[in-house]
């Protein structure tokens, strides 16, 4: 099985909603209970994280066991940046902007090894690290102190009362007890303010380090165009190569067999008619073959059935020309209206070229896909699956100066700022799947 080029992608962030602040709500009962069911939380957790980070530094000698602990670790703390993403947005409804996240373009083991480094060597990473104790820690400092609080407003009076009616030759003193209600109803008024008003800065926390910085936003946007234009003129070197090869090796033959029928036939008219009408006829079938080929070719650059009808009914063409091969073939398409038109191409040779290597290569008995359109996102994924052997992937640069198979739909779903894996284990299923960005 062939590596996968070692470039990266970024995934593209999320957008917060355009009326989110107006649905912002910092101060209230949700926000004030989220702030108590933290700190109450962390007194346990707080120690957790920390203590795996310290077991895998103190394990650095052992490789294995540093190794074991910091895949714990990076696990643990994405899921607890996703928990919290997910607490801020139902706590406060912000909808924060999710930064943006490079994905590796391995496949396999090292793919997850590669996506690992990624993620703890991001700042994302470490500041939603960062953002979860110092969240947990205001939390706890907050809610303390307005228990301690609510604990002196119960406990000072009647500690007051039964000490001013001690003896006195005990040698115990204490505040009066009119100052000690005094104080109880202050202290029971500041608990309630600190309970109320302290969730106000974890909105700030959350909109600070949660989200991603401009100039972060800014340099994905750089990113994702440059990887958007190498894809394209890739693609483009990629098609043309494909186009050279389809007319090399059909349309030419057949081209060059009608020359010579044609030639032969001249020769004949003269002296033995019949052998020439025989002739002719045979360069009327090369013509005709070769008009099919050539259909076959111009169809393969821009077919006309996605233009006039759309992507469901080219999908079907495809599908119906790959039962025709003997492999049955399911087609899921749930699109609401018509998407862009490079979408809709890119989206059309990704499904065309996956069915044509499933027909060809793969000696499997059934092939699905799917393709579906994601509203929230604006995102339509395109996946196609197949039961047969495995081993496909898209190859090295160094091995590509032929290829225009996998490694061709990599380029073109690029060029349209898409992101595109292969899924293919040497047993099999093979599971090449394409997410196209639709929003303009």
């Amino acid at each position: 099985m062939v590596a996968v080029t070692p470039d990266v992608v970024v995934a593209p962030p999320v957008d917060a909603p355009d009326d989110a602040p107006s649905r912002s709500r910092p101060i209230g009962l949700v926000p004030s209970a989220s702030m108590i069911t933290g700190a109450a939380i962390a007194v346990v957790w707080f120690w957790i994280p920390l203590a795996i980070l310290v077991i895998a530094i103190s394990s650095i000698p052992s490789v294995i066991g540093f190794l074991l602990a910091g895949v714990v670790f990076i696990y643990l703390m994405r899921g607890v940046e996703w928990l919290e993403r997910v607490r801020s947005e139902a706590v406060f409804g912000f909808g924060i902007a999710v930064p943006p996240r490079r994905l590796s373009h391995y496949q396999g083991f090292q793919r997850w090894a590669h996506q690992l480094w990624l993620d703890v060597s991001s700042a994302r990473f470490w500041k939603a690290c960062a953002h979860h104790y110092l969240r947990m820690t205001y939390d706890v400092l907050a809610t303390g102190v307005a228990f301690a609080l609510l604990v002196f407003a119960f406990i000072g009076p009647a500690a007051a009362i039964a000490l001013d009616n001690s003896d006195a030759e005990a040698g115990l003193s204490f505040i009066s007890p009119g100052l000690a209600f005094v104080l109880a109803v202050v202290a029971v008024a500041a608990a309630i303010a600190i309970i109320v008003f302290a969730p106000a800065v974890d909105a700030p926390i959350d909109r600070w380090l949660l989200s991603g910085s401009p100039t972060a936003a800014l340099q994905h946007q750089v990113s994702a165009l440059s990887d958007a234009r190498e894809g394209a003129v890739s693609s483009a070197q990629t098609e043309r190569h494909r186009i050279e090869r389809d007319l090399h090796d059909s349309v030419q033959p057949r081209l060059v067999s009608l020359a010579m029928t044609i030639g032969l036939a001249q020769t004949k008219l003269d002296n033995d008619l019949p052998q020439a009408k025989k002739l002719i006829a045979e360069a009327h079938d090369d013509a005709k073959s070769a008009l099919l080929e050539l259909r076959n070719v111009v169809r393969g650059i821009a077919p006309t059935i996605l233009s006039d009808r759309g992507l469901d009914a080219a999908l079907s063409s495809v599908v119906q020309r790959i039962e025709t091969s003997g492999v049955p073939t399911t087609l899921n398409v749930q699109l609401p209206q018509r998407l862009p038109d490079e979408v809709e191409s890119v989206a059309y040779f990704v499904v065309a070229e996956a069915l044509t290597n499933v027909a060809k290569h793969a000696n499997a008995t059934q092939a699905v896909v799917t393709v579906r359109f994601d509203p929230p996102s604006e995102t339509l994924h395109v996946s196609v699956f197949d039961d047969g052997v495995g081993g496909a992937a898209v190859i090295t640069d160094a091995e590509a100066s032929e290829a225009t198979g996998l490694r061709g739909l990599e380029d073109r779903v690029r060029s349209a700022r898409g992101t595109f894996t292969v899924s293919s284990p040497t047993t099999g299923p093979t599971i090449v799947t394409a997410v196209l960005p639709c929003a303009s």
